[in-house]
Order: C-alpha cells, then structure tokens, then sequence
C-alpha cells in the first residue's frame, strides 16, 4: 500500500469520525477540535487525484480534450 493510499485513508476515518461525532471532541477536562470538514474533503479530493495519477489513471477534470496551435505571420 502506498504512502498516499494510507494517508487518504486516515483521511477517510476522519471524515467519517466528524460525521459521526461532530468536529469538537471531549475528554474528562481536554478538549480537541478535528479539522473542518471542509478541509478534510478537499484533501480527499487532492489525495484521490494523486493516487488516480501514481496509478497511471488520468482524471477527466482538468486534463485537456484539445489542443490550440497559434500561427503568427
């Protein structure tokens, strides 16, 4: 398994843990705070990308389906 696979699985857990949970957690006197949701999934986000692209998988968006030549006289 590869570094970025077991990082987008703690990130998956977190996810997962927020949404069962909430973000704020308490324990006897402490007090801890997970990161946003927001945060969490948009590192999801750019963790699958990075997995899709070490896997040789290319990702619809953002690639180009294109290509633009420019001829100057």
């Amino acid at each position: 398994m590869s570094n970025t696979q077991q990082r987008l699985d703690a990130y998956y857990a977190a996810e997962a843990r927020i949404l069962a949970r909430g973000s704020n957690l308490r324990h006897d006197q402490r007090q801890r705070q997970e990161a946003e949701l927001a945060d969490i999934r948009k590192a999801i986000k750019e963790l699958e990308a990075k997995l899709d692209a070490e896997n040789g998988k290319s990702s619809s968006a953002g690639s180009l389906r294109y290509k633009t030549a420019v001829f100057c006289k």
